[in-house]
């Protein structure tokens, strides 16, 4: 249905224009979830799920979803268990327009903290009941199972969750010029880089016999913060870093939670907020694994290039963990296009926006080692298995920026992750085919693998080969290194799809 109503968008007017963009308005969804998993011998994890998934990505499959999921521990005795993979399945009406099922599966990558969780792969089918409350929300219950192929983790139990509606849209160069849209609104999205430092602490902070430990260092974190801003100077955030300064290579965060911000000026902001989700590893004394954080402070917007800086406190509720935490963000606002129509398609003017060039790859990554030792012993595995996902913003038609993240699945380092910054250079060699080069910095750690503190860099050359204008091929060939002290100096081997979410931003 989808395609036949672009066909006649074009066939309907004779003359075409290169003034507009036509977009194509995709229902999509924040999905957060709640399971109890059984485990033996040990108290069950709770596990909080996040997701954002789309509808319609595959042609008269209006049904069918595809998604990013992650699911982190917050009780139980694994904190830093966390696992990252993608989602897919279908949904469907039940009975009536307010109540759907939903039949689905993730598959991802990670663990952490000791569990056994082999590998690292995870698979999780799902059944669920959901009732529409509202235009916005829809809450959720089913059955689900979690299961670990290649470790001991296996547990088939109920969830419970909840649904935020949204949409993705999805812009094409030119249309017709026939229907513009006159229903645009703007929605601001931030994103940043981050830097979390967390210290002065007075519960903690490592795996000791002491309750306080003062003498431990400080905890530094890289990572990304995404903030979607919504009405009455409200907006809701996600931060997510991994540990590189502190000796704790494998300690990460991923919290969620909502945020207040006040103008000053045009320029000059306060800003408060407050978050909770899941954190661990690294030796770091979190418990079950919920962390909760509260912070104030002040930033800066100029031109929509942004700075803050802000003061709080990161707590453990089931751990012996608690701290101060300085956090240090740069990034970009963007005020993305959406409408209050129902139409599936619009068009707008380009007088009136920018086009704005994202795109979306998950990968399959294979890390090729040599002889070194790992930290208990063990020769690295020669070959070993991850899944990767990497969200990219062109600067122009050579340069990108780009932000990773890879999940061991497969091997012995079911417990390694890692987080990436960087810049990507591409050169077009035929009508179809690039050829690209790219440099990141990031940090790692988890499953015993020795990356010094956490910090390391990799560098890539690789290729894509674009299937049409929404899917291309991706293959990288390069080698991780870490800044000191580690031994784990891998070739890497990438290969995946990247999808063009282009986005429309207001002038």
């Amino acid at each position: 249905m989808k395609n036949l109503l672009l066909v006649l968008f074009v066939l309907s007017n004779v003359v075409f224009s290169q003034n507009n963009y036509l977009v194509e308005k995709l229902n999509s969804r924040i999905r957060f979830s709640g399971d109890i998993v059984k485990m033996n011998d040990e108290p069950n994890i709770g596990f909080i799920g996040h997701g954002y998934e789309v509808f319609g990505l595959l042609p008269q499959k209006e049904n069918v979803y595809f998604g990013v999921n992650s699911y982190s521990a917050l009780t139980g005795i694994r904190s830093g268990f966390i696992v990252f993979g993608v989602s897919g399945g279908v949904q469907k009406n039940l009975f009536s327009d307010w109540l759907d099922y939903d039949l689905g599966l993730f598959l991802g990558g990670g663990g952490g903290s000791g569990a056994p969780d082999g590998g690292g792969l995870m698979v999780r089918p799902h059944l669920d009941l959901q009732a529409k409350i509202s235009d916005k929300l829809s809450l959720r219950a089913g059955v689900s199972a979690v299961k670990f192929p290649s470790g001991e983790i296996n547990s088939f139990h109920i969830n419970v969750g909840a649904v935020i509606h949204t949409h993705t849209y999805v812009t094409h160069n030119t249309s017709s010029s026939y229907k513009e849209n006159s229903n645009s609104i703007f929605k601001d999205i931030d994103i940043s880089m981050l830097s979390m430092n967390l210290f002065n602490y007075s519960k903690g902070p490592l795996k000791t016999d002491f309750e306080v430990d003062k003498s431990a260092p400080v905890i530094s974190l890289l990572g990304v913060m995404l903030k979607s801003h919504q009405e009455n100077n409200l907006y809701g955030i996600v931060k997510v870093g991994g540990a590189f300064i502190g000796e704790v290579d494998g300690f990460m965060m991923l919290l969620s939670g909502i945020g207040y911000e006040l103008p000053v000026n045009k320029w000059l902001m306060l800003d408060a907020k407050a978050l909770v989700g899941g954190a661990g590893g690294g030796a770091v004394q979190f418990g079950g694994g919920l962390a909760t954080q509260i912070e104030a402070g002040i930033g800066v917007n100029i031109s929509d290039y942004l700075f803050q800086v802000n003061l709080g406190n990161t707590y453990a509720p089931n751990g012996n963990f608690q701290s101060n935490h300085l956090d240090v963000s740069v990034g970009k606002k963007f005020g993305l296009y959406s409408n209050s129509s129902n139409d599936k398609i619009t068009v707008v003017n380009k007088n009136d926006v920018e086009k704005e060039d994202f795109s979306f790859s998950t990968f399959n990554r294979v890390y090729v080692s040599s002889g070194e030792i790992d930290k208990i012993g063990r020769e690295y595995d020669r070959v070993f298995n991850l899944i990767g996902f990497e969200v990219e913003k062109n600067i122009n038609k050579n340069f990108s920026l780009i932000a990773a993240t890879v999940w061991a699945y497969q091997g012995n380092y079911g417990a390694y992750a890692e987080g990436w910054l960087g810049l990507q250079y591409y050169y077009s060699l035929a009508k179809n085919w690039k050829i690209t080069t790219k440099t990141l910095l990031g940090a790692g750690g988890g499953g015993n693998i020795n990356l010094g503190s956490g910090m390391a860099y990799q560098y890539a050359l690789g290729v894509q080969k674009k299937i049409n204008t929404r899917w291309s091929f991706i293959a990288n060939l390069g080698q991780i290194r870490p800044v000191s002290k580690g031994n784990f100096t891998p070739v890497l081997v990438d290969l995946g799809l990247k999808i063009n979410i282009s986005q429309l931003v207001k002038k």
